[in-house]
């Protein structure tokens, strides 16, 4: 019989990024494409609603459970996520390249039950790529002792952001996997204090909220692609961006179309504009049970007793549970704090002369969505849909 295996990942930050270093080449893909196969489901799932998640934070937790997968249960995480053995490699690349932005902290910790001896293959994976090593829990007898511990150590690398992210720990559980990533940075272009002022934000058709918009009037990349409008807001230092993509009003349904291959046309379509820029003051913070998702992508025997993942320990089997993800993030005018945490839980250019910019109006006054990128490697760190809803 199956017993029980936690996998808690953390992630904080909001990235933007142009171009994709070799380096990082299969982890950029990966992300960026279950990125828009997790919006258009979470789009469906939340009837319109607000949402916000971490790919980066999601796929950093399955690689760590991918590493410890075999048979079928290794071949439907791979076609789901369109990853191979090399994505440990590459994502251990990509979150060290990360981690030295200055603005970004990525960290992974795997919390054991006492006594469970996980194989040296897969304690090597984690060390070598994941910067990981087991710490051992008396989860069986001290569960609540357990829990407080695994969360508290997720409170403190999101900087107390996500708090309580496991909120009942199985006596049970075997192994938790935790990956955890801050990010903090201010734009680059700030937005007036003195210009922020309450404006209709038109949630449906007709229907409006008042919301303090900030506003600014600078040059910015921009591009409008078959109705789509787009803007790219720097941070500090340049390497990060926020990307804010603004559907057609007659199509607000846009994501089901959007992927990761349309997305990076539209990036390549940005040019320097002259741009009135509106831009909603927001705070959102949402909580997802994710197992549904991957069930839908493909990822279904590693949540049955069919479950392989002999490559962890060959102590007993173990099977996946639930997956759960926790994200914050707040917008203002000086900067972007963002904070994500997922939760696995398993059982047993060159300066040109200064000239005339095109003028373009981007007035976010209804629903659109958003990405935080790395302009270095293209990975989409955090994607969200805000709707006001």
């Amino acid at each position: 019989m199956s017993t029980k295996i936690l996998t808690a990942v953390l992630v904080l930050s909001m990235l933007f990024a142009a171009g994709a270093s070799a380096f990082a080449s299969e982890a950029s893909e990966a992300v960026n494409n279950f990125a828009f196969n997790a919006g258009k489901f979470l789009m469906d799932s939340s009837a319109g609603k607000d949402f916000f998640f971490s790919p980066f934070s999601i796929l950093s937790a399955f690689g760590m459970s991918y590493a410890g997968a075999c048979g079928q249960t290794a071949k439907e995480i791979e076609s789901a996520l369109g990853i191979t053995q090399d994505i440990h490699s590459s994502l251990g690349a990509l979150t060290r390249d990360l981690n030295r932005s200055g603005y970004l902290s990525s960290a992974n910790r795997v919390w054991l039950k006492n006594g469970l001896n996980i194989l040296a293959n897969y304690s090597g994976v984690l060390k070598l790529y994941y910067d990981s090593q087991p710490y051992e829990l008396d989860m069986k007898n001290h569960n609540e002792e357990s829990r407080r511990e695994i969360n508290g150590w997720v409170e403190s690398k999101t900087n107390g952001k996500i708090k309580d992210l496991i909120k009942n720990l199985d006596p049970e559980t075997r192994m938790v996997i935790t990956n955890a990533v801050y990010f903090n940075a201010e734009w680059r272009k700030k937005f007036p204090k003195s210009l922020t002022k309450d404006e209709k934000f038109f949630t449906d058709g007709a229907n409006f909220v008042e919301v303090p918009m900030m506003k600014q009037r600078d040059d910015f990349a921009y591009a409008e692609v078959d109705g789509v409008k787009a803007v790219m807001l720097q941070y500090k230092g340049r390497r990060l961006s926020m990307i804010v993509a603004l559907p057609p009003e007659d199509n607000a349904d846009f994501l089901k179309t959007l992927n990761a291959e349309t997305f990076a046309k539209l990036l390549a379509s940005m040019r320097t504009y002259d741009v009135d820029l509106w831009l909603p003051k927001f705070k959102t913070e949402n909580r997802y049970e994710l197992k549904d998702l991957f069930e839908a992508l493909g990822i279904r025997t590693a949540f049955t007793d069919l479950a392989d993942f002999s490559g962890i320990t060959r102590d007993e089997p173990l099977k996946a549970d639930e997956v759960i993800h926790q994200t914050f993030i707040d917008v203002d005018e000086e900067k972007t704090e963002a904070a994500a945490a997922t939760a696995m839980i398993m059982l047993g250019a060159t300066a040109m002369p200064e000239m005339k910019k095109p003028f373009a109006e981007f007035h976010a006054d209804r629903p659109f969505l958003y990405f935080i990128r790395d302009n270095e490697t293209g990975t989409i760190l955090f994607m969200g849909y805000q709707s006001f809803k």
